[in-house]
């Protein structure tokens, strides 16, 4: 069983394992920020469920003496359905009202008594608007950096399994042979070989770049292991191409940097509309069209433009947010 940090954490983990009961997206959202706030926050929140595991056997045993008249349970009428509680008769049923009384004491001494819901789902999603990130730290060291429009869905129950749902995410992974880290994509799986690694996910295909150490592609009828520079792009057929770049530009997005080598104009779209919400619309015939170059964006959006004008030799139209190349 994990050990508690101070008291006031122990307190806030037992007041979360208690919400979680009856949680809204809401709430798991709010829980999915105070875990990530501090590596030991996760260690808390452990020990209790812990705690309140080892605890149920006892509670499920539990029996209380008949109590005085103002201790009997409240009347209900005819409709209702009165829940069964001890009587002095030696018959041992549940009170709903002891049973929370001894929780509320088991919480005060540290400990849980209260089980949440067996058959709750125990994921938990975070996503992030476009041009906004966000930096996930996992209990067990691990890093997830998230890029704009970015959705991913963590499980409480195993903080070594990662869902990207939609988006970019930068994985700096603490390795662990006996644990290793996955990331989940539909019907593919990436498995941490001890690593740094970029994945991006769209409606079309799923792409992983590694910057540092390895990571192990496992999907459909391919399994790859890439190593730093590697990069592979995996389409909705199950059709698998791997490249080669500098480990240093991968991920480069963190930096404010969008560094390309002859990829297609529609991803330079997708990367800008994650990093800065901009919509740049493409004429038909640019779409397939190679690029290479450098991107800065963490700048003014009129230098980000001028940029790209340059780089691309074409004229493009500014509307709010909605950019578009004009076709010639």
């Amino acid at each position: 069983m994990s050990a508690f940090p101070d008291r006031a954490v122990a307190e806030q983990a037992i007041a979360w394992h208690l919400r979680l009961k009856d949680a809204d997206e809401h709430a798991w959202i709010e829980f999915a920020e105070w875990l990530s706030a501090d590596p030991s926050h996760n260690g808390a929140y452990e020990a209790v469920v812990d705690g309140d595991e080892r605890m149920l056997p006892l509670l499920e045993k539990a029996t209380f003496p008949a109590g005085d008249e103002q201790e009997q349970p409240p009347e209900f009428s005819t409709d209702e359905e009165a829940p069964a509680y001890g009587v002095g008769d030696g018959t041992v049923r549940r009170n709903p009202w002891r049973w929370g009384a001894l929780a509320a004491s088991i919480a005060a001494a540290g400990l849980v008594g209260l089980q949440v819901l067996p058959d709750r789902d125990t994921t938990y999603p975070i996503e992030t608007p476009v041009a906004e990130t966000r930096t996930v730290s996992l209990s067990d060291g691990s890093e997830i950096r998230l890029n704009g429009g970015t959705r991913i869905v963590l499980d409480k129950s195993d903080t070594r399994l990662v869902e990207i749902a939609q988006g970019e995410a930068l994985f700096a992974v603490k390795h662990d042979d006996a644990d290793p880290f996955t990331v989940i994509a539909g019907d593919q799986r990436l498995v941490d070989i001890g690593t740094v690694f970029n994945v991006v996910r769209t409606d079309r295909q799923l792409r992983v770049s590694v910057a540092e150490g390895a990571v192990r592609y496992e999907g459909m009828d391919h399994r790859v292991e890439l190593h730093p520079g590697d990069s592979l792009a995996a389409d909705d057929l199950g059709r698998i191409k791997i490249s080669h770049r500098a480990p240093t530009s991968i991920g480069s997005w963190a930096d404010g940097v969008l560094i390309y080598d002859q990829v297609s104009m529609e991803q330079v779209a997708e990367d800008l509309y994650r990093s800065i919400g901009i919509s740049l619309e493409l004429p038909p015939q640019m779409r397939s069209r190679t690029f290479s170059g450098v991107i800065q964006t963490d700048g003014d959006r009129k230098a980000v433009r001028a940029r790209m004008e340059e780089l691309i030799g074409e004229k493009i139209v500014a509307d709010g947010t909605r950019w578009s190349v004009e076709a010639r």
